[in-house]
């Protein structure tokens, strides 16, 4: 084999030297014949001459075009050769230890993710290093899938393949039961068995479960809960939980694992749920870092505020809490006092009717100017006391506001505030802030994001000035609510921008047809 790559090799430099000599000559030749039959023609032959070179050169393009195409797949052909060098790939140079970690920076393949479909095997396929590399990584396949959608083995047989290569490694497990299914409805009896089957092996080594279904029906992740119960592993830190938004109540316990001297070995970190009630008084949902809870919002499964309280004192470090459309009543003449989370980072309460929020927004005390937290509120005239009462309060860094109101008006503001984020918002009239400050103490929100709100040149002006803002985003706005003649919709374009420029020639404005602040922490309440 040897001598064949030598002989090979030789000959095609061979050939591309000829190439590039021939190319020479033939480039010297085109610039020769084009001199020469540009030239004036003074005489009938002299021009017919010309012609006659025009008519032949007219009929060689055609081969030479095909020549070019030819040309250019061999050099794809070499490129794609070349590629096969592990020596000449400048990733291939760094060690393991350094790729390995480029490589725990790649997209998680999950059964939910489409556009990270087949991924889990990519980078064990590009040449055998990136293979070594991948498959001494076991924290490359700790995202395991098992999905009961199909009444084949195969889908178990990819996720025996990813439990093998995570090696000893504690996995996050995803169990997820789609709403269309070739089973034609909610997994049956004898195939959650099988899964069962397949998962109690490696259940101790679960450090994370999510468990979603969009069936009306619960056993699957009943099921799966009862294994966790049954088995008594202590070892999940993070619980997610998912059901679907039918109009009926869930009630969920969460296993307490293996006791010692009846105290619970389960200590979540994370517990993200969706229209589910749990045991909320479990031990298991003390200490949490990360508390989401979404719905329902159904008369069954209202949430005890007390409960709620007592889930926040006995969690003190907590960085993230988001409610979503949660249904939270007191019941009789129940006093709580504000609980200190200096921790807090992300506080999403966007989704909550008043009269939960009026329960919510006193109970949270955040001193910690240094956690920079982010705030997602909806704004309710009948709250201006509350609202101004949790500023005080809360070293609030980030806010974001949905406003029911037709136009715009706020009653008052974080004084720390250094980011604020209006969504859907009338800002026609102004002036918008209501709050009584004194002039000495004028605003200096460095950055004010407008998304989707309505906006004129007069509103822009009074909205800067108000706020002190540095940078202006006016993220898929429009200058009027209504289409013009034409039946187009009047977007904000340059000439907004560099007439609000002129008045305030320091300010930053950014136009985007985009919504850029749409991933935020304080807008979203799940991660996926």
């Amino acid at each position: 084999m040897i001598d064949d790559v030598r002989s090979s090799l030789g000959e095609w430099e061979a050939a591309r030297a000829l190439l590039s000599s021939a190319l020479q000559s033939y480039l010297a030749t085109c610039n020769s014949l084009t001199a020469t039959c540009t030239r004036p023609a003074r005489t009938l032959p002299e021009r017919n001459a010309v012609e006659d070179a025009l008519v032949v050169v007219d009929s060689k393009l055609g081969t030479l075009s095909s020549e070019i195409q030819s040309l250019h797949a061999s050099h794809l052909s070499m490129c794609a050769l070349r590629n096969r060098s592990g020596r000449l790939t400048r990733i291939n140079v760094l060690p393991p230890e350094v790729l390995r970690q480029i490589f725990l920076l790649s997209t998680i393949q999950c059964v939910r993710n489409i556009r990270a479909k087949g991924l889990y095997n990519t980078l064990s396929q590009v040449d055998m290093y990136w293979r070594q590399v991948a498959l001494n990584t076991p924290e490359l396949w700790t995202h395991v899938d098992v999905s009961p959608a199909t009444p084949t083995r195969s889908f178990y047989e990819l996720s025996r393949v990813v439990l093998e290569r995570s090696r000893e490694e504690m996995v996050h497990l995803h169990v997820y039961e789609p709403r269309k299914s070739s089973f034609g409805g909610p997994t049956p009896d004898v195939e959650i068995h099988t899964l069962k089957t397949f998962l109690a092996p490696f259940i101790t080594r679960v450090a994370s479960l999510n468990l979603e279904t969009e069936t009306s029906s619960t056993y699957l992740v009943h099921s799966v809960m009862r294994l966790w119960g049954k088995i008594g592993t202590g070892m999940i830190q993070h619980l997610s939980v998912s059901l679907p938004t039918d109009g009926h109540s869930y009630y969920l316990d969460i296993p307490s694992g293996r006791r010692t001297q009846g105290v619970s070995s389960t200590h979540l970190r994370t517990l993200h749920v969706k229209n589910i009630s749990l045991n909320w008084d479990s031990v298991a949902c003390q200490n949490l870092v990360d508390l989401r809870l979404h719905g329902p919002g159904d008369l069954a499964s209202r949430m005890d505020f007390k409960m709620l309280a007592m889930m926040l004192a006995a969690s003190p470090r907590l960085r993230v809490l988001k409610l979503y459309e949660k249904d939270i009543i007191r019941w009789g003449d129940q006093v709580v006092s504000s609980i200190v989370l200096e921790h807090l980072e992300v506080l999403n309460l966007v989704k909550l009717e008043a009269d939960t929020l009026k329960l919510i927004l006193p109970l949270v005390d955040q001193p910690n100017p240094l956690s920079h937290l982010s705030v997602g509120l909806t704004l309710y005239d009948e709250l201006t006391e509350e609202y101004r009462a949790f500023f005080s309060r809360c070293h609030v860094s980030t806010l974001y506001l949905e406003s029911p109101a037709e136009h715009l008006s706020l009653a008052c503001l974080p004084p720390s505030l250094s980011h604020l984020i209006i969504f859907q918002s009338d800002l026609s009239q102004p002036p918008f802030i209501r709050d009584s400050l004194a002039d000495s103490q004028p605003r200096a929100i460095v950055y004010v994001t407008l998304v989707s709100c309505v906006v004129t040149l007069e509103g822009l002006v009074s909205l800067v000035a108000e706020t002190g803002a540095q940078v202006l985003n006016l993220d898929c706005c429009l200058t009027d609510r209504l289409m013009d003649l034409e039946g187009i919709v009047n977007d904000v374009c340059d000439e907004t921008r560099s007439e609000l420029v002129e008045v305030y020639p320091g300010l930053i404005c950014n136009v985007s047809d985009v919504d850029t602040t749409a991933g935020m922490a304080c807008r979203t309440m799940f991660d996926d």
